[in-house]
C-alpha cells in the first residue's frame, strides 16, 4: 500500500511505508508522529503538507491533486483509527469532492479502497459506492475499480447491480471466476424471491456458453453448475453433468459420491442413493452420510423435498423423520439390515475416538421410537453407554440432544438419574472426571430439570460449578495461551443460573454475582 502512495505523492516508498506500518500496528499517534518527520525531510512535497492541512503552492496540478486526494484519504483513515470521526468523515467528504472536481486526477483503487474502509467504519457506505461508481465511470474498462465496486454492491446487498457489474467484468476480461460471481448474485436474488425460473435460467444459459467455449476449471465453478440445476429440479441434467467430463473437477471421489447421493434421493431413486451413501460409509465416521444413508433406505424424504431444500438459513433437522410409506414387514426388514451394517461399522472402528458407529446404534433406536416399534429402555441403555465412552468431551450434550426428543418426561428423569449415579465412579483421570461433569450440568438443562428445581438447589449448583472450575484450575497451567482453559465453560453456565435465578426472583444480586464471576474468569485469563 505504501508503494502506491509514495509514488503518487513524488516520496520515496521507504519514506511513506512506516507511516502505514504505524497504521497497521495501530500506532495512530506515531503516524501523525512520521508525517511530522515527514514534512520536514520533504518540505515542498504534498504529501506532507497535505497530512498537516497545510496548503501547497499551485503546479503540477495533476499530480499534485492526485497526491493530495491520497492524503486525504490517509489523512481520513487516521483519523478515524483515532476515534475522531467527525473530523475523519469531512476530510474523506473533501477527497471525494477532490475526485469529482478534477478530470486530470489519476484514480487508483489504493485511494478508493482506503476511503471505502473510512466510508465503511463511518457507516456512510453510499458514499464508497458513489465512489467507486464515479471511477468505473471514468475508466470503464478497469477491472480493478470494478472489483471494489462490486464489493460495495456485496455491502450494500444490491444483488441486482452485483450481477451486472459481474457480467461486464465477464465479458472483459472472460474469467471464470467473474462468471461465478454473475451467477452467485442470480442465485441471492432468486433466494429472496425475485425474478424465479427465469433468472434461473439465464444463470444455466450463462453456464451452458462458458463450458461450451472455455469448459470449467474449477470444483467451485462445477459445484456452482449443479446448484443452479438443483434450484430448478434438474436432478437428471445434474447427475449427468456430474458424471462426465466435468466430474472429474470434483477430486476427492467420496465428496462425489455424497454429491451424487444426494441427487439421486432428491430425483425420488432412494434404492441408488441408499447404494451411494453406503459406499461413502467405508469411511466410518461420517455421521450426517449414515442420516442419509438411513433416510434413504427408511424413504423417508424430509430431507430432500423441495420445501427442506429451500430454506438455507433455518435447515431441517434430521429429527424432524417424515411420510414413512413402508409396511411393517418392509420397514423391519431395513431397519435389520441397517442394524447389521451398524454392527459391521463398528467391527471396522480404528479407533476409540470415532463417534459415528455409536451414533448409529442410538439413531436406529430411535428410529424404532418414531414409528411405535422402539424400547424407550433401550435407548436410554444406548444413551448410557454413548456416556461411558464420550461423555467426557465437550460435544456429548449436542450428539445425544435429538435422541433426547423423543423421550417422555419421566424417561428423561430416569436417564438423568442413572447418569448422576455412575458419573463418580467411570474415570479417574481428572480432565475426563471434569468434562463428564460438565455434560451433567448440560444434561440436567436438556431434560429441564433446572427450570423445575427449587430455588435453593439452583443456587447450589451456581455455587457447584464456580468451585469445580476454581479446583481444577491446575490442569491449565501448562496449557499455551492461545488454548481454552479446562473447565472454563463453568463459568458462563453458572452465570445463566444465576440469570434464571433473577428471572424468577428479580433479584439483583443474583446479576452481581454473576458478573463478579465472569470478572473472575477475566482475571485468571
Amino acid at each position: 500500500m505504501a508503494s502506491k502512495f509514495g509514488m503518487a505523492g513524488g516520496i520515496p516508498e521507504r519514506r511513506v511505508r512506516p507511516i502505514w506500518d504505524a497504521i497497521d500496528s495501530r500506532q495512530f499517534k506515531n503516524a501523525l508522529k512520521l508525517s511530522v518527520a515527514l514534512l520536514s525531510k520533504y518540505p515542498n512535497y504534498p504529501y506532507g503538507l497535505e497530512l498537516l492541512g497545510i496548503d501547497f503552492k499551485k503546479g503540477n496540478k495533476g499530480v499534485f491533486d492526485n497526491a493530495r486526494t491520497d492524503m486525504h484519504a490517509l489523512k481520513a483513515l487516521i483519523l478515524e483509527r483515532m476515534g475522531k470521526s467527525e473530523e475523519a468523515l469531512s476530510v474523506s467528504i473533501n477527497a471525494k469532492e477532490l475526485l469529482y472536481a478534477n478530470d486530470s486526477i489519476l484514480i487508483d483503487d489504493l485511494t478508493l479502497s482506503t476511503l471505502q474502509i473510512v466510508f465503511q467504519r463511518l457507516d456512510h457506505l453510499d458514499m464508497a459506492t458513489s465512489c467507486y461508481e464515479y471511477a468505473c465511470g471514468k475508466f470503464p474498462n478497469n477491472v480493478e475499480l470494478m472489483m471494489g465496486l462490486f464489493n460495495c454492491y456485496v455491502r450494500e446487498y444490491s444483488f441486482v447491480k452485483q450481477q451486472q457489474i459481474a457480467i461486464k467484468m465477464y465479458k472483459i476480461v472472460g474469467e471464470e471466476r467473474f462468471l461465478l460471481w454473475a451467477v452467485c448474485s442470480i442465485q441471492l436474488q432468486v433466494f429472496c424471491g425475485n425474478g424465479g425460473d427465469k433468472l434461473l435460467l439465464l444463470a444455466e444459459g450463462l453456464l451452458k456458453k462458458h463450458v461450451a467455449s472455455h469448459s470449467l476449471h474449477e470444483p467451485e465453478a462445477l459445484i456452482v453448475y449443479i446448484s443452479v440445476l438443483e434450484q430448478q429440479l434438474k436432478y437428471g441434467d445434474a447427475l449427468e453433468i456430474l458424471s462426465g467430463k466435468l466430474g472429474s473437477l470434483i477430486m476427492i471421489e467420496v465428496d462425489r459420491l455424497r454429491m451424487q447421493g444426494r441427487l439421486l434421493a432428491r430425483a425420488g431413486d432412494y434404492a441408488g442413493a441408499t447404494d451411494i451413501f453406503q459406499k461413502v460409509l467405508e469411511f466410518p465416521d461420517d455421521w450426517e452420510c449414515f442420516l442419509h444413508y438411513l433416510g434413504c433406505l427408511l424413504e423417508d424424504d424430509g430431507s430432500w423435498c423441495k420445501d427442506a431444500t429451500s430454506d438455507l438459513i433455518h435447515p431441517p433437522k434430521f429429527v424432524d423423520c417424515k411420510h414413512l410409506y413402508l409396511s411393517d414387514e418392509v420397514f423391519d426388514s431395513r431397519i435389520s439390515n441397517a442394524s447389521a451394517f451398524a454392527q459391521k461399522l463398528l467391527g471396522e472402528a480404528s479407533s476409540d475416538s470415532i463417534r459415528c458407529p455409536h451414533l448409529v446404534t442410538l439413531e436406529i433406536e430411535r428410529r424404532k421410537l418414531v414409528v411405535g416399534k422402539g424400547d424407550f429402555d433401550k435407548l436410554i441403555e444406548s444413551l448410557m453407554q454413548y456416556f461411558f465412552r464420550f461423555g467426557h468431551l465437550a460435544c456429548f450434550t449436542s450428539d445425544v440432544d435429538m435422541f433426547l426428543e423423543v423421550l417422555t418426561t419421566e424417561k428423561k428423569a430416569e436417564f438423568f438419574k442413572k447418569l448422576v449415579k455412575s458419573c463418580e465412579s467411570l474415570t479417574s483421570v481428572p480432565t475426563k472426571l471434569l468434562g463428564q461433569s460438565i455434560s451433567l450440568f448440560k444434561v440436567r438443562e436438556l431434560v429441564g430439570d433446572l427450570f423445575t428445581s427449587p430455588i435453593g438447589d439452583l443456587e447450589g449448583f451456581a455455587v457447584q460449578m464456580a468451585e469445580m472450575y476454581i479446583k481444577n484450575l491446575p490442569l491449565s497451567k501448562d496449557l499455551d495461551v492461545q488454548e481454552s482453559m479446562y473447565g472454563e465453560e463453568l463459568l458462563s453456565m453458572a452465570c445463566n443460573v444465576l440469570v434464571q435465578l433473577f428471572w424468577r426472583t428479580r433479584h439483583l444480586g443474583y446479576l452481581l454475582e454473576s458478573i463478579m464471576i465472569l470478572e473472575l474468569g477475566l482475571t485468571v485469563r
